[in-house]
């Protein structure tokens, strides 16, 4: 008794030993950003593109959440590698079947072993079966496989919400981009009426003769310029729509809009946190893990390769050649035994599938911490486009309104016959380019605002992946 004891004891002992035994790979992370923050990262909880105030970002957001393809085809393949893990699951318990078969058989009297002269040659065969067949998990190689198939699900769960990520700043800056086209395009539209203006003007004074022809080709060459300019935003202007109804899983065709991009408000704050808060929030950086998670488990199934595999198996049934004496108990028959398996010669097959599970751990933990370098970078990158930005939106709009005083006054000297008309186009110039400027600084500050959001992740990347999952089975 004392003997079995001992033996189940070192059973489960060496049981245990062969089991994946995961730890973090250490990772240097920096105590704070490079820019001064606010360290509460509550915000990142929240559905931050609702600050901008805008409903229809908002109604666009929610339903790219729902329709989007790219979107659709990342919930199904979790739905997939949930299935996969099931299969992998079901390994670890026994596998019983059953069989029932029916057979007509004449039986040869010309071999040696054939049946005796006057016995039927002719008779029936039914059969009932329950086989059984289980392998042991001894050596944890199912377990691991279970493990692995477990970190890879959810790996395929941090890329749906990786998707879900994507999604929702795409669509913010797609729209933010087309408000931006938008306002350029009344800046332009705005500047081809007041070109038009100043050709009429420059054409009367010519007629009168108060200056020379030179300065009509002037305002009609600075004209074509605005027009130009003008058509060109109404070129990107679709594209950009098109882009916008394809995120949101629709055939390409116009989008209503909201506020304009000078309406659009800015976030009390910057909720970044601290960098160590990024490696619980950012999906790559989760699934990244997992993935690593996975392939170490893989090492234990490369290594139970080494050692024997058993198998217990078992038959219970009945057999006769009538049917009404098949579930009597003349007929009832059993059979169970085990099994070993051991690889004596694989030119070291094995010894390789080892070596290739140990690399590939090796290649998932780089890729870790370069996944998590790259997300210090794009939250690094995106505090400073975020501040930069609203300092350049600040000199733009000063540019532009000492570039209007500039053109006003220039417009009265020119009318005074103070100056040439040069100084005029030159003033007209300058203030279009920086009205384009400005709206472009405005766009990009609001694009930096999403790009933060994007790289610190949180909790908000969970809430909408609940509702884009909302009505999927």
């Amino acid at each position: 008794m004392i003997n079995k004891k001992f033996a189940l004891s070192l059973l489960f002992l060496l049981t245990g030993c062969f089991r994946p035994h995961y730890e973090p790979p250490y990772v240097n992370t920096p105590v704070e950003w490079r820019l001064e923050t606010d360290e509460a990262s509550t915000l990142c909880n929240l559905r931050w593109w609702e600050q901008f105030q805008d409903p229809a970002l908002n109604e666009y957001i929610l339903i790219a959440l729902r329709n989007n393809q790219d979107l659709k085809i990342a919930i199904y393949r979790v739905f997939e590698y949930y299935a996969r893990l099931g299969v992998v699951k079901s390994d670890q318990y026994p596998n019983v079947t059953g069989t029932a078969s029916y057979n007509r058989i004449k039986s040869s009297i010309a071999v040696p072993t054939g049946l005796p002269i006057g016995i039927n040659r002719i008779n029936n065969d039914f059969q009932a079966f329950l086989n059984l067949n289980w392998q042991l998990d001894i050596w944890g190689k199912i377990y691991s496989e279970t493990e692995a198939a477990n970190a890879e699900y959810l790996n395929q769960i941090e890329v749906r919400r990786g998707v879900v990520q994507t999604i929702v700043t795409s669509v913010a800056n797609a729209y933010i981009r087309l408000r931006q086209l938008d306002s350029q395009l009344n800046v332009s539209k705005r500047t081809v009426e007041s070109r038009i203006e100043s050709l009429n003007l420059a054409v009367i004074r010519f007629q009168l003769g108060e200056t020379s022809e030179l300065e009509v080709k002037q305002a009609e060459s600075e004209l074509e310029v605005a027009v130009i300019a003008a058509i060109e935003f109404e070129r990107e202007i679709p594209i950009q729509e098109n882009l916008l109804s394809i995120l949101m899983g629709d055939n390409p065709h116009a989008i209503a809009r909201g506020r304009s991009i000078e309406a659009f408000q800015y976030p009390f704050n910057i909720p970044a946190g601290i960098p160590s808060d990024l490696l619980l929030r950012r999906p790559d950086i989760i699934g990244a893990e997992d993935l690593l998670i996975a392939a170490n488990a893989r090492i234990t199934v490369a290594r139970a390769l080494f050692f024997p595999q058993f198998n217990l198996t078992g038959l219970y049934g009945s057999e006769s050649d009538k049917l009404h004496l098949l579930l009597t108990s003349p007929a009832e028959m059993w059979r169970y035994g085990a099994s070993a398996v051991q690889t004596i010669f694989d030119a070291n097959r094995t010894s390789y599938l080892l070596k290739i599970a140990q690399s590939q751990t090796d290649e998932a933990v780089h890729n870790y911490k370069q996944t998590i370098l790259n997300a210090f970078r794009e939250v690094d990158d995106a505090l400073i486009s975020y501040k930069k930005n609203r300092e350049l939106v600040l000199e733009h709009e000063k540019q532009v309104n000492v570039l209007s005083d500039y053109l006003h006054l220039a417009q009265l000297r020119y009318q005074e016959g103070e100056i040439d008309y040069l100084n005029v186009l030159d003033a007209e110039r300058s203030l279009f380019n920086a009205q384009l400027d400005l709206v472009q600084a405005q766009s990009e500050s609001f694009i930096a605002v999403v790009q933060l959001y994007g790289a610190l992740g949180g909790g908000w990347i969970i809430d909408a992946d609940d509702f884009a999952l909302t009505g999927c089975e």
